[in-house]
């Protein structure tokens, strides 16, 4: 995922898998007696042009460290919006092996019952698109990015955010209740999702790739949660549409990672000021592409490879002729 990578590798995305917090001290502090835990208090830095939103309770300056590493002011140039439709195209998604509870989980089937979500016409739900290579920061607009649980299941298997913004987690339920947590961040209390309750809120301390989990019994119910170092991405729903504001104009790089299947494809183009169509195609292979069939075809290979070493290994010296 090099497109990704618009920083050094130390706080990019696939540096880490499950990153966590530089020193415990740097931790923000968390409520267990709520449903949805206090915000934490930041600390006060000076130091960092504009304004960089702050849900996770660091220090601006650690932020801004990672977000705006030259301490740049906000770029107030001419401006673009990106709006496109994502397709995929190729070979049907298969089932899943997961089973879902009949009655209380009813959007859990839909939501992962296959390896990835298609709506009409091939539109490719819960891709990650991002817009980078641009010159200028261009900083988050709110300090939390929200998801909602109903049915068993996540709004959408896939989140970006920024580094800095937290995860709010709202339960929109009207009878089941949740117990989200972020997989590879460091918690302190597992807090309860109740029906129509407060939201749930998550922090990543670090940029890089989590797993939004229930603690409860249901594996399915998870979603990518990718945090990356600037604000220019956007989540496609089952329309297949995504739309980023508010990009620099000029050259750039407009990529689409759907992350069930690990692909990638992206455009290189030259933005103008307004409104900017950039449609992208994934293409999925069942053979090439299937996780399941490849995570089979490296096990067959291994096996393979260490036979043919044990018997290498049991076959008789050669006798050397003289």
């Amino acid at each position: 995922m090099s497109w990704l990578l618009v920083i050094p590798c130390v706080v990019a995305l696939g540096c880490q898998n499950g990153a966590a917090p530089a020193s415990n001290d740097a931790k923000p502090t968390t409520s267990a007696q709520a449903a949805g835990s206090a915000a934490p208090q930041a600390s006060a830095a000076s130091g960092p042009k504009g304004s960089i939103p702050n849900g996770i309770g660091r220090p601006d300056a650690d932020i801004a460290k990672v977000v705006n590493p030259k301490n740049e002011a906000p770029y107030e140039g001419p401006k673009a919006t990106v709006r496109g439709t994502v397709r995929i195209k190729g070979d049907a998604p298969p089932a899943t092996s997961f089973t879902f509870p009949t009655g209380k989980c009813g959007e859990a089937a839909a939501t992962y019952g296959k390896l990835f979500r298609v709506g009409l016409e091939g539109a490719a739900a819960d891709v990650l698109v991002a817009v980078t290579g641009y010159k200028g920061i261009v900083p988050a607009r709110d300090e939390a990015a929200k998801i909602t649980i109903h049915g068993c299941a996540f709004s959408r298997r896939t989140m970006a955010l920024t580094y800095g913004q937290r995860i709010d987690v709202a339960n929109i339920d009207k009878i089941e209740s949740y117990m989200p947590y972020l997989d590879g961040a460091p918690k302190k209390a597992v807090l309860v999702a109740v029906p129509g309750g407060a939201p749930v809120k998550l922090y990543a301390y670090e940029p890089g790739h989590y797993m939004l989990r229930d603690e409860l019994p249901n594996p399915f119910l998870t979603a990518d949660v990718y945090v990356l170092a600037y604000a220019t991405h956007a989540v496609t729903g089952l329309d297949g549409q995504y739309e980023i504001p508010g990009v620099p104009v000029g050259e750039v790089r407009v990529s689409a990672f759907l992350p069930s299947i690990d692909k990638v494809v992206e455009q290189r183009v030259t933005l103008k000021e307004g409104d900017n169509t950039i449609d992208l195609d994934l293409e999925f292979d069942a053979k090439k592409d299937d996780p399941e069939v490849r995570k089979k075809a490296a096990a067959e290979k291994k096996a393979a490879d260490e036979k043919k070493a044990a018997d290498d290994k049991g076959s008789p010296d050669k006798v050397e002729k003289k």
